[in-house]
């Protein structure tokens, strides 16, 4: 094999790295004002990286012999809203990443609006340049601050989808308490809020009880493999979304495109107990206090028993 063939180049205002050691596999690395990013492609799958802290943190991936597969297997569990809300015509995505969720959910519901907000306009040129996404009118993408565009917008939305990361890390003003209830704010009347939490750190723990400020009920979607947890949490009491046996049946809510890509059955039964006498103890994040950076380095023994 021939040597790779580094190079550098400033694109948009970012600097980036390529090792290109074949026609299809690469690794590129990009810094922008906001992200150290990885861009590595290995045959058909492409996935994007994020560097924080000393970790190379997987964001997003994109199979480009299949691009409405979800690689990335918590993408999957954000469909657990279809749940709580099974029509929903509206739908406001923060953070965009390689837009692994975005194609499928195109797919199956093209006559929905699914808008994102992404801050960082590099992660948005490699999501089309690189990871092959065509944004359409349905999926428009903003560029801009996630809690910015949520302050500023005044349409009611039917899924609140929050899944904005640096690593493995959310910026901290979209974790408080004053963050959800603009949030909130904004949902439907049956809508739902769904986020991408980390599960392996403290700060998971105040995520929680955060959300439960705000939010009256919150359920827990336990993903395999990576420590990720979705919690889809709604704005009412009434009726309880917190017993999956009478949710819909996973049948009800299927598309034809969903065949051998997502079983939303296997999704049902991802629902875990609620931890709440951890909960309790944990500190309500709050524009005045959000120590995130804190509580992501405190670790949890997450087989620790209640």
């Amino acid at each position: 094999m021939n040597s790779p063939i580094r190079f550098l180049v400033s694109v948009a205002g970012a600097v980036f790295a390529a090792a290109a050691v074949s026609a299809q596999d690469s690794v590129e690395r990009f810094d922008t004002a906001y992200n150290s990013i990885t861009l590595q492609r290995s045959g058909d799958i492409v996935e994007l990286r994020a560097r924080y802290r000393g970790n190379d943190t997987l964001e997003s991936a994109v199979d480009l012999s299949d691009p409405l597969k979800l690689v990335v297997a918590y993408t999957r569990s954000l469909y657990g809203a279809l749940f709580i809300e099974p029509n929903p015509r509206r739908v406001l995505m923060v953070g965009l990443g390689g837009a692994g969720f975005h194609r499928l959910f195109a797919a199956a519901y093209p006559d929905t609006l699914l808008h994102t907000v992404e801050l960082d306009p590099m992660v948005n040129e490699l999501s089309r340049s690189r990871m092959k996404f065509a944004p359409t009118a349905n999926t428009p993408v903003t560029i801009m601050d996630g809690r910015m565009f949520i302050k500023r917008d005044r349409e009611r939305w039917d899924w609140i989808v929050l899944d904005a990361f640096r690593g493995d890390s959310v910026p901290p003003h979209l974790k408080t308490e004053e963050f959800y209830r603009e949030c909130a704010a904004r949902l439907t009347d049956r809508g739902v809020f769904v986020s991408n939490l980390h599960a392996t750190t403290e700060l998971y723990y105040s995520d929680l009880r955060t959300m439960q400020a705000v939010f009256p009920q919150v359920v827990l979607l336990g993903v395999d493999g990576r420590g990720n947890v979705i919690a889809l949490a709604v704005k009412y009491s009434s009726p309880s979304i917190t017993d999956p046996s009478k949710w819909p049946d996973p049948a009800s809510l299927q598309k034809p495109v969903f065949k051998g890509r997502l079983d939303l059955a296997q999704i049902k039964g991802e629902v875990m107990p609620f931890p709440t006498a951890r909960v309790k103890r944990a500190r309500v994040l709050t524009d005045d206090f959000a120590p995130v950076e804190f509580l992501t380095t405190v670790k949890d023994n997450n087989t620790r028993n209640e």
